[in-house]
């Protein structure tokens, strides 16, 4: 990404400060709810693949905005989500600290199940 303003430029350095990697980036609209998505990976472990959907507000206003940010282990966030951010509400910068708090306790879920998976 080349903006450095913006929530989208916060995000990704907040995932790189925090070891994950986007390595696609999709906004060609293929879902009407979905403006753009991305696919990030962990640096631990590069078969771990989280999406991160910017959903599109359902009662559209003068131009399509974003509601939410939703991360996912599906291409279609599904509840439970991994994390989201709601951008209604102000406080992006605490909410951005607990999507990435949230994403991280994911990784570190994903790869202790698999340890021990490999243990058995």
């Amino acid at each position: 990404m080349s903006k450095q303003t913006g929530y989208k430029y916060h995000i990704e350095q907040a995932l790189i400060k925090n070891h994950w990697e986007i390595v696609e980036i999709d906004s060609r609209g293929d879902c009407w709810w979905e403006s753009e998505y991305w696919i990030v990976k962990s640096i631990y472990n590069l078969e771990l693949s989280v999406y991160i959907s910017f959903t599109i507000d359902p009662m559209p206003h003068t131009y399509p905005h974003i509601y939410d940010i939703i991360a996912s282990d599906n291409r279609i966030p599904e509840k439970p989500e991994i994390a989201s951010i709601c951008m209604t509400k102000r406080k992006f910068n605490i909410k951005l600290k607990q999507f990435i708090i949230d994403l991280n306790i994911f990784r570190n879920t994903v790869k202790y199940q698999h340890e021990n998976n490999s243990r058995s």
